[in-house]
């Protein structure tokens, strides 16, 4: 479905929207929608309307949701529920844009009181809990999810009742978003099946309504995180932290907050719950909110009136506050949708009602010295006179008053014959203490222990029977508590690698260490050689320990490096024994000419001696050739001891002299072979003097 088959109304001024809104200031934006002060011009009277951003407003999926979903909102009124006038889609700035307007309520949200420091007692959260539920359960009863309950769409108006903003626009903008990309303020209420990735439901406002309760009592939201995946990730598989000290609404809230949904309590019960623990609550002060009509009650009033929720609460609960004489006085609020001794309507069953145009017909005008609250889903119950008796009847209607006496005497007499019954409340999560505390005086409570992986050491974990079963008073009870994982059997590890010695601790809730590493002869790198649990080192495969205790593996680090040996001057022969000895190999690369060193025998090596190397690495070696060879030099003096010196320098040796050294000078022999200026010979060969007989 495009926009241009929403129903659409075009603006002539960039202020205007549908033809009749104008805009005044904005009060608020997101990534998804902006949020404006406006006027209805045709009646006259202040509104609030938002507007969709344009690339949310024109995606098909998004324009089918909204008007499916606003359909329904539209027809709902409900006391607790902001009134949605008017939605459509309208022309803004040059794009099509989808636009709701609402009842504009001016006595501050839940956020206002939070951001004022202002936190509520268990009594003053339990009645904006009360009015929520009822908003929420008619939303669910209708099909709607609300998908963004938090303390800032709980607003008071200047009635000082409660209202649930946005219903069905909000569960819009949640399908159409994604919670990674919500900011962290908004991801921190939403529920551990929306950090899944899993769809919203009626539960998940359950939640989201319990973080928002638990914000009040404590300034704080559990679970929240440096970032959104953070915040997302903390609340999976997480129970709610909630302290006795709550009192009776620490069960409630603990039941209500549960990341399973289907152990979460429906709108419905969550508010039957809440009834109950008024029971055993004072009195509650008046709700710090911000009223700014003149008529207003003085927030330090009270009085014995009725209840500002619209629920009936227990005597001890009741309170209002009593506006001055000059005040209008509205109709009292209606009661809770749903009686709490009737079962609830299941949360998928959708309730018809009838499509609303973009631009609904406006109903009268509402005399300025009346209050009309419209509530089409509760009926109002009428009182008027009877009419005067009818002369002859008199006698029939005494024998009638007596006889319904009688059966009332009786059914009296059963009522106070009958067992006192009892209903197991919910314990699970509680310290055992504080539990048993908590049934003291309804049952005979007995503790019995149990281990558990999920739940904490001293905790209940469960109880028998479960909760919501009545039971006469003084039966027993039994409370499961909770030991703590069970304990975990070490297994043998050594010659596992570390991969594989880690994985199977972590499987059993172990966390394993790395201590140093130790040189092995014979067992492969990274192979575990041993292991000891630091905090028992006794300990041996088969020995108990807690979850999370620490083990501490020693890997093998293979063999141990060895050190190079000297192989100077040994013969290529015995270089290679040498390295044998200690499990090294030998590589000949070459030979060089070395006046030191005699031919045959290692002049230089790589590594060199005294160097670690891995065992069975390669020692590279150069042999050496001997001497470099040597010239026969040129014979400048020709007298022999000249000649001599001159060969002597040169590395050769005079052997003998032939001839009359006294003569000419004829030349060398080597060899009995005459020799020539620059031939060269081995060093130190030995040469012959040739000088003239004659």
């Amino acid at each position: 479905m495009s926009a241009d088959e929403l129903t659409s109304a075009t603006s002539s001024s960039p202020r205007l929207v549908a033809g009749r809104y104008r805009l005044g200031a904005r009060r608020g934006s997101s990534i998804d929608a902006a949020l404006f002060e406006a006027v209805d011009e045709e009646l006259g009277r202040p509104v609030v309307v938002k507007l969709v951003h344009p690339d949310t407003s024109a995606r098909p999926e998004v324009q089918t949701e909204f008007r499916e979903k606003m359909e329904i909102a539209g027809a709902i009124h409900h006391p607790n529920i902001a009134v949605a006038h008017s939605w459509g889609v309208t022309d803004w700035k040059g794009n099509r844009v989808l636009f709701v307007v609402s009842e504009q309520l001016t006595g501050g949200s839940v956020r206002d009181m939070l951001d004022r420091g202002r936190l509520l007692t268990p009594s003053q959260a339990l009645l904006v809990g009360l009015d929520a539920c009822k908003a929420l359960d008619q939303l669910h009863r209708r099909g709607l999810v609300h998908g963004d309950i938090r303390p800032g769409t709980l607003v008071f108006g200047d009635d000082r009742r409660l209202r649930v903003v946005d219903p069905g626009l909000s569960q819009v903008l949640a399908i159409a978003d994604d919670n990674v990309h919500r900011s962290n303020d908004l991801a921190k209420y939403a529920s551990p099946e929306q950090a899944q990735g899993g769809a919203i439901e009626a539960r998940s406002d359950v939640y989201s309504l319990c973080l928002t309760l638990f914000e009040t009592l404590t300034g704080t939201v559990p679970f929240v995180g440096d970032s959104t995946v953070a915040t997302l990730a903390n609340r999976v598989d997480r129970l709610l932290p909630v302290s006795a000290d709550l009192g009776p609404l620490a069960t409630v809230l603990e039941r209500a907050g549960r990341p399973n949904p289907g152990e979460r309590f429906t709108a419905a019960e969550f508010a039957r719950a809440l009834l109950q623990a008024a029971e055993r609550l004072p009195r509650p002060e008046p709700l710090p909110i911000l009223a700014n009509s003149l008529f207003g009650a003085d927030p330090g009033e009270t009085g014995d009136l009725t209840d500002p929720t619209g629920v009936m609460l227990p005597p001890t609960m009741a309170v209002a506050v009593t506006p001055p004489a000059s005040a209008p006085v509205a109709e009292p609020a209606p009661l809770l949708v749903v009686p709490v001794d009737a079962p609830a309507e299941p949360e998928s069953t959708p309730v018809a009602a009838a499509p609303v145009a973009a631009t609904p017909v406006p109903p009268p005008p509402v005399p300025a010295a009346t209050t009309a609250t419209p509530d089409d889903d509760i009926d109002p119950r009428d009182e008027f006179p009877e009419a005067p008796p009818t002369p002859g009847r008199t006698r029939k209607r005494l024998v009638l008053l007596l006889l319904l006496l009688a059966i009332a005497g009786g059914a009296l007499a059963w009522y106070n014959a009958r067992p006192e019954m009892r209903m197991v409340p919910e314990l699970a999560g509680m310290e055992e203490g504080v539990a048993l505390n908590a049934v003291a005086g309804d049952f005979e409570a007995v503790a019995a222990q149990e281990s558990s992986e999920e739940v904490g050491a001293g905790l209940v974990i469960r109880t028998d029977p479960v909760p919501g079963i009545e039971l006469e008073k003084g039966s027993a009870l039994t409370l499961f508590i909770s030991t703590g994982p069970a304990p975990r059997v070490l297994p043998e590890l050594a010659g596992l690698t570390v991969a594989e010695a880690t994985a199977e601790l972590e499987g059993l809730g172990l966390v394993a260490e790395l201590g140093d590493p130790a040189f092995d002869e014979t067992a492969a790198l990274d192979t575990v050689l041993s292991w000891t649990v630091p905090d028992s080192p006794t300990l041996v495969a088969g020995g108990t320990v807690t979850k999370g205790t620490t083990v501490r593996l020693v890997a093998s680090a293979g063999p141990a490096p060895r050190t190079v040996p000297d192989l100077t001057g040994q013969t290529l022969d015995a270089a290679t024994a040498t390295l044998a000895g200690v499990q090294l190999t030998i590589t000949q690369t070459g030979e060089e000419f070395s006046d030191t060193i005699a031919a045959g025998q290692v002049m230089r090596q790589d590594p060199a001696p005294g160097a670690a190397a891995a065992r069975d690495s390669n020692v590279n070696v150069v042999l050496s050739k001997g001497r470099a060879p040597i010239k026969i030099p040129a014979m400048t003096d020709p007298r022999p001891a000249a000649v001599r010196a001159a060969l002597e320098q040169a590395g050769f040796v005079v052997a003998a002299v032939e001839g009359d050294p006294t003569k000419k000078f004829i030349g060398l022999r080597v060899n009995g072979k005459p020799v020539n200026v620059g031939q060269e010979f081995p060093y130190g060969t030995q040469v012959v003097l040739l000088y003239a007989l004659l």
